[in-house]
């Protein structure tokens, strides 16, 4: 019975943040930061996940970020089988984002991966989703600032403007336009997963 409070207790700080959420730009807030309290987490593991496939990571980072109030669906089906959906279940402002995950194979692969979250995964419903890179060479600040110098260069997916900076460590975020016309803002979450 301890522990259960322990637990149950140790979630009301995360738990108010989410059900006090009142529109799209305080959940969104809530789960970047709630994102970066699971990246960390799992690269304090990382010595237990470096040789996982991108499905075991993917199935790990769910588990972190499933919160009571917040469900967490792994090859959920949008337009095809997405990484991660990710939803909260307030009956009075439901939120849904979806969330595309790679092990790091190079700045083409990660490129690839955005345009699935954008033209074939998101619906232009949601106004943010995730691509969220599990980086396992060694380097990965420079791994970031490579990727965003292409990003800047080519405009993937139909980037709109120069991608910006992050409040997440290693992270970084884009905005691409949608075929139904509407604004897509990208996080990219990189992972540390070198050890």
């Amino acid at each position: 019975m301890g522990d259960s409070l322990k637990t149950l207790f140790g979630w009301f700080p995360v738990l108010r943040k989410l059900f006090q959420a009142k529109n799209a730009e305080e959940f969104d807030d809530f789960l970047d930061r709630h994102f970066e309290e699971c990246v960390q987490r799992m690269e304090a593991e990382a010595h237990h996940l470096t040789s996982d496939s991108e499905e075991k990571l993917s199935a790990f980072l769910a588990a972190a970020l499933s919160v009571p109030g917040l469900a967490v669906i792994r090859e959920g089906y949008s337009n095809g089988r997405v990484d991660l959906t990710i939803k909260s279940e307030s009956m009075t402002f439901p939120q849904r984002r979806l969330a595309e995950a790679k092990i790091y194979a190079g700045p083409d692969y990660h490129e690839r991966a955005i345009e699935q979250l954008i033209s074939r995964y998101s619906t232009g419903r949601q106004s943010r989703g995730y691509v969220v890179e599990y980086i396992k060479k060694p380097g990965i600040a420079a791994l970031v600032l490579k990727l965003r110098k292409r990003a800047d260069a080519d405009l993937p997916a139909r980037q709109h403007g120069e991608t910006f900076d992050h409040r997440m460590k290693w992270a970084y975020a884009s905005n691409h336009w949608h075929s139904s016309e509407e604004l897509i803002h990208v996080v990219h979450i990189n992972v540390n997963l070198h050890r």
